[in-house]
């Protein structure tokens, strides 16, 4: 089998949600020395960068991620091809199309959207799920659904949220490297710091996928 790498790179100066006034850096209290080793601490929100969102992110009086189990995090994913990146809007249920929802965990959607990140462009008119998109995922049992843009809506907008949370779905945000991942046969992990009683939390994105001989 070989590991894939789904995450962007936390480092001060990246791109963040807009008007999102979290601090963002890493602060390097001493440096290796005669007398000295590195030790650094984290200045961040919880949505930086490739996270998840739990459904208390918009649903209040669910548990945070330090309270669900850590299978929800992990499970089988198939990746949908959705676009190239230069036409951004609502996708409609019909990218699903062919697509056995119930045979998989998490749905990923490859926009192409990712190739903008640390542009100007990245968190302006991205893709995002059309409501009906949203209510055919909700429905099928899923763990979860990832896109490589800045959410499942538009920037004004949190229908898809509204829709998914209530079936339990947590939300995997700024995916890297979709396009190279192949659509089906491989395993997600999304794990979460466990941050008491917090809506989000950045993660390591990972997708196990097998050798050609393991397929066999």
């Amino acid at each position: 089998m070989k590991l894939m790498d789904l995450t962007h790179t936390i480092k001060p100066g990246m791109p963040q949600w807009p008007d999102d006034r979290q601090p963002l850096d890493i602060h390097r209290h001493s440096l290796h020395g005669p007398d000295a080793h590195m030790s650094s601490s984290l200045e961040i929100g919880c949505h930086v960068g490739t996270h998840i969102d739990v459904p208390l992110h918009f649903l209040a009086g669910e548990p945070g991620v330090d309270r669900l189990p850590v299978d929800g995090f992990v499970g089988k994913g198939v990746v949908i091809r959705a676009g190239k990146g230069e036409s951004p809007g609502a996708l409609g249920p019909e990218v699903c199309d062919g697509v056995d929802l119930t045979s998989v965990d998490f749905v990923l959607f490859d926009t192409g959207w990712g190739k903008h990140w640390g542009t100007d462009r990245y968190y302006r008119d991205w893709s995002f799920l059309s409501p009906e998109l949203a209510e055919l995922l909700a429905g099928a049992g899923l763990k979860g659904v990832g896109l490589d843009t800045p959410s499942l809506d538009p920037f004004d907008g949190q229908v898809a949220h509204d829709i998914c949370a209530p079936a339990g779905m947590i939300n995997i945000e700024n995916l890297a490297n979709l396009a190279a991942l192949p659509e089906e046969g491989f395993t997600l992990l999304v794990l979460p710091l466990k941050l008491e009683g917090t809506e989000a939390s950045p993660v390591r994105a990972v997708a196990i996928v097998p050798d050609c001989s393991e397929v066999e």
